[in-house]
């Protein structure tokens, strides 16, 4: 997996970090560093990958990273429902 990949995956298991948030977890994580985060970073934000708000950052909800199955409230499973 490659830094760029492993980026997305860290911040799909952090939803809502920020950037130095995020430095700090790369620097736990196996192959990455905070330089990478920086480049890498800008790059998922380019391509939409990534999602950045208030300075906090989402992984979208796309490729492999979307779920089967999304039961928010607002996603409409529930209008399925005869409750």
């Amino acid at each position: 997996m490659d830094k760029y990949d492993r980026l997305l995956d860290l911040i799909a298991a952090h939803p809502g970090a920020d950037l130095d948030e995020l430095h700090e977890l790369a620097d736990d994580a196996d192959g990455l560093d905070a330089a990478s985060v920086d480049d890498c970073l800008d790059n998922a934000l380019a391509r939409e990958d990534a999602l950045e708000a208030n300075e906090h950052y989402w992984v979208m909800r796309t490729g492999r990273f979307h779920p089967d199955e999304y039961d928010h409230p607002m996603t409409g499973e529930w209008r399925d429902r005869d409750d």
